[in-house]
């Protein structure tokens, strides 16, 4: 298996993740944004997901030059799809339990544990959960939003929202790097569209 699907693949290993609303459907359109990060490349392109609660995820990576791999991921809980949409192409494979539920995490590939405990869709509860200060507003791409901030290991962990509570971007700060996962879409509120979580047409699965 490629290590790019392979590192998609065990983010979705069956941690405890917090229950959601089944009746609604998340969907985030985000990208990275860091200095050490050319706006041109790969790693700054923005990247799709849609999640109904605990047991549905889709995620869609940018289609990578190098590897010229397009991936995609589809979880309906225990089946989980990885796929090439380049290829039309995928895997299958079944969740091992015993606990089915997806953990997706913001940050998947930071080292500190406290982070990669941030999931889609529960950011403003991660930071009160974790006692964040309230700092002075602050404008992103022209909303003004309010700020809370945190501090784990050597990491200062800042949340930017808008007024209605919908997430803009949350800042890393540390002695050696600063990045942002930013938000494009927000949408906690869409009707669920459980067809999203199928294999789509046209792909052949692997045998």
């Amino acid at each position: 298996m490629p290590r790019f699907l392979f590192c998609l693949l065990s983010l979705l290993l069956p941690l405890a993740a917090q229950a959601a609303d089944d009746n609604k459907m998340l969907f985030v359109e985000y990208r990275l944004v860091s200095k050490q990060i050319a706006a041109d490349s790969f790693d700054a392109q923005p990247k799709r997901l849609w999640r109904i609660g605990k047991d549905f995820l889709r995620f869609e990576d940018a289609p990578n030059p190098q590897t010229k791999i397009h991936g995609l991921i589809v979880v309906a809980e225990p089946n989980i799809w990885i796929v090439d949409l380049n290829t039309n192409q995928a895997q299958h494979t079944v969740d091992p339990g015993p606990n089915y539920r997806i953990h997706f995490p913001l940050f998947a590939s930071e080292t500190s544990e406290k982070l990669r405990g941030l999931e889609f869709g529960h950011e403003l509860e991660f930071f009160r959960d974790n006692d964040a200060r309230e700092l002075a507003a602050q404008d992103v791409d022209g909303y003004k939003c309010r700020v809370y901030r945190f501090e784990t290991d050597d990491r200062e962990v800042l949340l930017f929202v808008k007024t209605d509570d919908t997430p803009v971007q949350v800042v890393v700060k540390s002695p050696e790097y600063e990045y942002a996962m930013r938000f494009l879409r927000y949408d906690a509120n869409r009707k669920p569209d459980r067809s999203l979580f199928q294999l789509p047409p046209g792909v052949q699965l692997k045998q």
